[in-house]
């Protein structure tokens, strides 16, 4: 490693160059160097694909690469403890696919490990790349920072991808490679309203709903969901509700049934927040003035490519405990980058998705730079695989496998 670039491996069963490879190139300090995967063959055709100039026969070969400070692991979920240990060891950086792990029992394990706790340990960072982007902060900024006060009462979130994206043999619809859409999509949702909620905030899930693989092949990995919908509360009386599908059939209402079902479907992932009611003034004549804050974001997973933040603001007169009168206040909001008088706006450019935004912070935090303020310890990530624990509990089905491997 040189004072100016950081030598980054990608694992080539990553069908997603966008989260490494693409920002990288815009990054003065970031050099994809090196891939590996359990097929040479395979791991070469992706290198020349993406003009990566080092290819490993395995992965402890790249470990043992003296060139390479940092290791992107998109490998399956199962995979995910034991490569991050196996890399900490190795004295590698690591920027980890979420989920973290394949359970709260491994969670707990790696993020309280002395490769990750000790003394100038690596840095480790569980990529919920969408965290880092501007609009998502200002969107929270909105939520937790209203100039009437009051705090979030109910949360909701939702990520559905298009039926035909993903094969029915994927490893994501795999219980041994810890597998499920909660293990996947899902996992931002639940992310979502999380930050909503606020650290500290335990998920209580009090309903869950799960939609199993097609019949045909649900025999064989009966522990797998392909959908998944649920209502949660915390111990203060919040709630929250997400739902995520891997499989979305098409409803196109003015088709013909059989038409509609067998087309994909399509639905903006959207994450809403709502306050409770603040009161404001009270009135001459008895009357009391509350307010409730509604905020919702359009596209949360994506926002470079089209965002919008609907901030409304309900104003409701009540006399007596009856409302006498409401009426509506309404900005939309695009952040495509921090405010003016933001330090960060210098930095930070329109057009970067969030993959780019979280690999500025990524190395801003290896280097020891000042960062955004972004970022996701391992109390986060624990907290998160607890939360996916929970809810396949609630769902009757078993926490994903967890691996023997140890150091």
């Amino acid at each position: 490693m040189t004072p100016s670039d950081s030598g980054c491996s990608e694992h080539p069963t990553s069908r997603r160059p966008f989260a490494v490879i693409n920002p990288a190139k815009s990054h003065p300090e970031a050099i994809v160097a090196a891939v590996a995967a359990r097929d040479p063959e395979r791991a070469r055709q992706y290198a020349k694909r993406h003009g990566i100039p080092i290819v490993h026969d395995s992965y402890q070969s790249l470990l043992e690469d003296p060139s390479i400070d940092a290791v992107y692991i998109a490998l399956p979920n199962a995979y995910h403890y034991e490569w991050t240990l196996r890399c900490l060891k190795a004295g590698k950086h690591v920027l980890l696919e979420k989920p973290s792990c394949s359970n709260a029992e491994e969670a707990r394990k790696l993020f309280t490990h002395p490769l990750v706790t000790g003394s100038n340990a690596p840095v480790l960072l569980e990529a919920f790349h969408n965290q880092f982007h501007p609009a998502w902060q200002t969107f929270l900024s909105q939520v937790h920072q209203s100039p009437y006060g009051g705090t979030v009462k109910h949360a909701s979130s939702s990520f559905h991808l298009p039926q035909g994206y993903l094969a029915l043999d994927d490893i994501r619809f795999q219980y041994k490679m810890a597998g499920g859409c909660l293990m996947d999509l899902g996992t931002y949702p639940l992310s979502c309203v999380r930050q909503i909620l606020g650290k500290g905030e335990k998920l209580h899930p009090v309903s869950a709903q799960y939609q199993p693989l097609p019949p045909a092949v649900s025999a064989s990995e009966p522990q797998i969901d392909t959908a998944i919908s649920a209502a949660y509360e915390t111990d203060n009386g919040k709630t929250a509700e997400i739902d995520g599908n891997l499989l979305t059939e098409g409803r196109w209402s003015f088709l013909p049934a059989s038409w509609a079902k067998a087309l994909p479907g399509f639905q903006w992932p959207v994450t809403r927040a709502i306050l409770e009611d603040v009161l404001v003034d009270s009135q001459d004549d008895g009357a009391q003035h509350f307010v409730r804050r509604t905020v919702t974001l359009w596209n949360q997973v994506m926002p470079v490519l089209y965002h919008r933040i609907d901030v409304c603001d309900t104003h409701i007169l009540r006399r007596s405990g009856e409302n006498v009168k409401t009426w509506e206040e309404v900005k939309y909001i695009k952040a495509y980058n921090w405010p003016a008088d933001d330090e960060k706006s210098k930095t930070y450019q329109d057009w970067w998705t969030n993959y780019r935004c979280q690999l500025e912070e990524f190395i801003n935090r290896i280097k020891g730079r000042n960062e955004s303020g972004v970022w996701i310890d391992g109390a986060e990530s624990i907290a998160q695989m607890e939360a996916i624990d929970r809810t396949y509990n609630k769902l009757g089905l078993k926490a994903r496998p967890t691996s023997a491997f140890e150091i």
